[in-house]
């Protein structure tokens, strides 16, 4: 789905803090949205840990994926933050930089 609506944009990154934190049940999204919020501030997505080998039925695109390092992204403006978890407690938050 991510692909579908963002096709090839070159200044999306993917990340999942979950694999820093675990699964967090219904504090997730709020926690997930704390670990990107940073980046309005210093522009660097922070990395997915842990990853060996991509599936390779994830359509999301290797560029896309901030895998096992930070990626600096310059000015960033928006956060998507789509949380999914157990018992179908879900959230998706799309969050923009203040600006006066």
């Amino acid at each position: 789905a991510i692909r579908e609506v963002f096709g090839n944009c070159e200044r999306l990154a993917v990340n999942n803090t979950k694999s820093f934190i675990g699964h967090a049940m219904g504090a997730a999204g709020a926690i997930e949205l704390l670990g990107n919020i940073p980046a309005f501030q210093d522009g660097i997505a922070h990395a997915t840990i842990n990853i060996d080998q991509l599936d390779p039925a994830c359509h999301c695109g290797a560029p896309q994926i901030v895998a096992n390092r930070p990626r600096q992204m310059g000015e960033v403006n928006y956060i998507l933050n789509n949380s999914f978890g157990m018992l179908g407690i879900n959230s998706v938050l799309i969050v923009k930089r203040f600006t006066e």
